[in-house]
């Protein structure tokens, strides 16, 4: 009987092992783009477009995780959006003037899931379809008195194309503004989804606000609700930070090197369109800071010198042009390319290549030989860098300009210029 027993505990041990062990399959959609908010412009786009990839790539070597893709999720939720605008409509359309009974639009999910779902997820989302047609059916009756108080005297000129025209506005926006139909999308065509994940953001001003609300599929209970504020210079920072949330509520526990490698940021995702990384054009060594502090390393952990033995081979092997700040120093120096680095230094060059042959000033630089290149290197420790900046392309020009001007008082005046090589 012993032996039974132990055996018994062993297999319950082992099952919680591998539970653990388990990857948790993730349906996280894009952030939803409100095309009324004139407010946010071009960055609400970029949001909507790449926020939630980012994060998913980040998150990507995370082995308890499996993020499904954006595309792949995309796809099941226009389908399920279509299919459920359809049914809703033709309900609509054949018994507004009736009372729809509840088991038509537990039909209507069954139907669009694909008869996926178990018994509460059919009944809660069926509640949820609910709702949205009874809100909705209240909303097209609203807009119908409206538009007949605003034409006094064409009272009961409203026809039954109308009325179809209402229904379609209104079950159009309902739907595809729902949360409900990604739940659907989710369980569909054997996505296998354990963790739902809903997101919402709002700009206001010079800041952004994003919400995720994290539930269980399996049983649609939302149990943990995250939140996170930054102005929108600083989103690089809000991902990260938003990441290290979505994995601590998922119960996975990281280790540093884990941790450190969430920190880093992914050059090969600037943006040469929008002269960005992770939606900012300015990366801050007190942000690594804070993230350490905010992702409880220990005070002895070096990872600012991890974040730029990540950061500068990034820029170095992307080519990027960029500033550099260093400490005790309100100037920004430009930086037309990483030439090497170390583990505490890197060599960079100062000099745009080839301006001065541009502007005739090669000769006096370089003698009678004409050079295919124009450089002046010098070398920066880590330790002095306070801030990285990229610029748009007016921006580079006017600094080119200036330098420019610079190194031709500098010839003009007779300096003897032996950096240049």
């Amino acid at each position: 009987m012993k032996k039974i027993i132990n055996i018994l505990n062993i297999t319950l041990v082992l099952s919680f092992f591998n539970l653990i062990q388990a990857d948790t399959t993730i349906s996280m959609f894009n952030l939803n783009f409100d095309q009324d908010d004139i407010n946010s412009g071009n960055i609400s786009k970029q949001i909507s477009n790449d926020f939630i990839n980012l994060m998913k790539r980040d998150m990507a070597f995370i082995k308890e995780t499996n993020f499904i893709s954006t595309e792949e999720l995309e796809k099941e939720l226009l389908s399920v959006r279509k299919s459920l605008l359809k049914e809703v409509k033709q309900k609509l359309n054949s018994g507004i003037m009736d009372v729809i009974k509840r088991s038509d639009f537990s039909e209507i999910v069954s139907r669009v899931s694909g008869n996926n779902l178990n018994e509460v997820q059919l009944d809660a989302l069926t509640d949820s379809l609910f709702i949205l047609v009874s809100t909705s059916t209240k909303d097209i009756a609203r807009d119908m008195l409206l538009s007949n108080s605003s034409n006094e005297s064409q009272w009961g000129e409203i026809t039954i194309d109308d009325l179809y025209n209402f229904i379609e506005n209104i079950t159009h926006k309902s739907i595809w503004k729902s949360t409900f139909s990604k739940m659907i999308a989710s369980s569909r065509n054997d996505l296998n989804t354990d963790i739902f994940i809903n997101s919402t953001y709002e700009v206001e001003d010079d800041n952004v606000m994003v919400n995720f609300f994290l539930y269980n599929l399996d049983d649609i209970h939302m149990f943990s609700k995250i939140s996170a504020e930054s102005s929108l210079e600083n989103l690089n920072v809000l991902i990260k930070e938003l990441e290290f949330k979505i994995l601590s509520e998922l119960g996975i526990l990281l280790e540093d090197s884990q941790r450190a490698k969430l920190c880093m940021y992914d050059v090969g995702e600037f943006s040469k369109k929008n002269q960005s990384l992770y939606f900012s054009s300015l990366f801050m060594t007190e942000d690594i800071k804070q993230m350490k502090y905010k992702m409880q390393f220990d005070d002895s952990y070096d990872l600012i010198s991890q974040y730029y033995l990540s950061f500068i081979p990034g820029l170095m092997e992307n080519k990027l042009n960029y500033d550099v700040k260093f400490y005790n120093d309100d100037n920004f120096y430009n930086i037309y390319s990483t030439e090497s680095f170390n583990d505490s230094t890197f060599f960079v060059n100062v000099l745009k290549d080839d301006w001065s042959n541009k502007v005739g000033l090669a000769q006096n630089l370089h003698g009678s030989e004409r050079q295919k290149e124009s450089k002046m290197l010098i070398e920066i420790d880590y330790r002095y860098v306070q801030a990285i900046q990229f610029k748009s392309d007016e921006e580079n020009f006017i600094n080119m300009l200036k330098q420019i001007s610079i190194y031709s008082f500098i010839v003009t005046s007779g300096f003897l210029l032996v950096q240049f090589f």
